[in-house]
């Protein structure tokens, strides 16, 4: 399968952190010379062996910030390289990453280069890693409602509880202590709603992880990042940005601003039509959170192994 219109607008798609797998990256990561440097990149940079953690686990390292970070990113940019030559002749006009995945956006658009963003990504873990050990949080996934009435909810249960993720009209992601996500959940359950807890080992984008922007900022300080070559919509407000001074405090801020993909997939979905989504992920699940604005047509949606005929 390929895309071949090179009329035809492509917005790529590419996955964040939540649910990882033993085993998730096992059928990209040695296909050629290119997807063998990938992860050895990421192994050399981090200093751990990251074929072996997804392949082998143990779970309950696999689902630390510090490996899954780099795991779900070393996937995306595989992923992305293999579908490269499909997508050539379509013309991209946008891509946009879900929490982490917005690092792979940037460095797709050419924003950076690949030992750069590993070191990008494994300072950012460790930054979420180190404050998560301190301020103990966790995060619910809640489908059925919107951002509104979401904050609604929080409002009036006066619990310091954050929406980490505004996914779609549908669904939203919360983050807080252990102790008040378990106060809020009797308030989702009075009001009908049920959450599923998420395989993170902390509350991102939460006021828990506040003493990380600075850190962040400093780190990004020293770091080359140029103009992407195409738009790249941000997590914190939804809307392209170009400038590499604002892209770094964008990503300073991510710690602890909402991932604002509802903003993100509305402006994506005002492009010029026909558009096609490519979702760059290890398992489809963005393509789905899109079936739940008004505007979107399904078949607009392909996923990355689609193209390359990896199952």
């Amino acid at each position: 399968m390929v895309i071949h219109d090179s009329t035809q607008p492509l917005v790529l798609l590419f996955a964040g952190q939540g649910n990882p797998v033993i085993g998730m990256g096992a059928d990209v990561w040695d296909l050629n010379t290119t997807t063998k440097h990938i992860w050895d990149c990421a192994s050399d940079i981090t200093g751990m062996d990251i074929r072996r953690l997804c392949q082998k686990g143990p779970m309950n390292r696999l689902v630390q910030t510090t490996v899954q970070q780099i795991a779900v990113t070393a996937i995306n940019v595989t992923l992305h390289s293999l579908c490269a030559e499909k997508i050539e002749n379509a013309t991209t006009v946008a891509s946009c990453g879900h929490s982490v995945g917005e690092y792979s956006a940037l460095y797709a658009a050419g924003a950076m280069t690949l030992e750069t963003l590993f070191k990008m990504i494994h300072a950012r873990a460790e930054i979420m890693n180190n404050l998560s050990k301190v301020h103990k949080g966790a995060m619910l996934a809640v489908k059925g409602v919107d951002s509104r009435t979401m904050r609604n909810l929080i409002s009036s249960s006066a619990l310091p509880v954050d929406i980490s993720c505004d996914n779609s009209p549908r669904q939203q992601v919360i983050g807080g202590t252990i102790s008040d996500l378990s106060q809020f959940s009797r308030v989702l359950l009075d009001s009908g709603l049920e959450a599923v807890k998420l395989g993170v080992s902390g509350a991102w984008h939460t006021r828990l992880m506040t003493e990380g922007v600075q850190q962040m900022r400093d780190f990004l300080r020293g770091v080359d990042i140029t103009p992407p070559e195409y738009a790249v919509l941000m997590n914190v407000t939804g809307q392209a940005e170009f400038s590499p001074e604002q892209i770094k405090e964008n990503l300073s801020l991510h710690l602890t601003h909402t991932v604002q993909w509802t903003k993100t997939m509305s402006a994506c979905l005002q492009l010029s039509r026909p558009v096609t989504f490519m979702e760059i992920s290890n398992k489809p699940y963005l393509g789905q959170i899109l079936s739940d604005f008004s505007q979107f047509m399904p078949e607009t949606v392909v996923h990355c192994k689609q193209l390359t005929g990896i199952q």
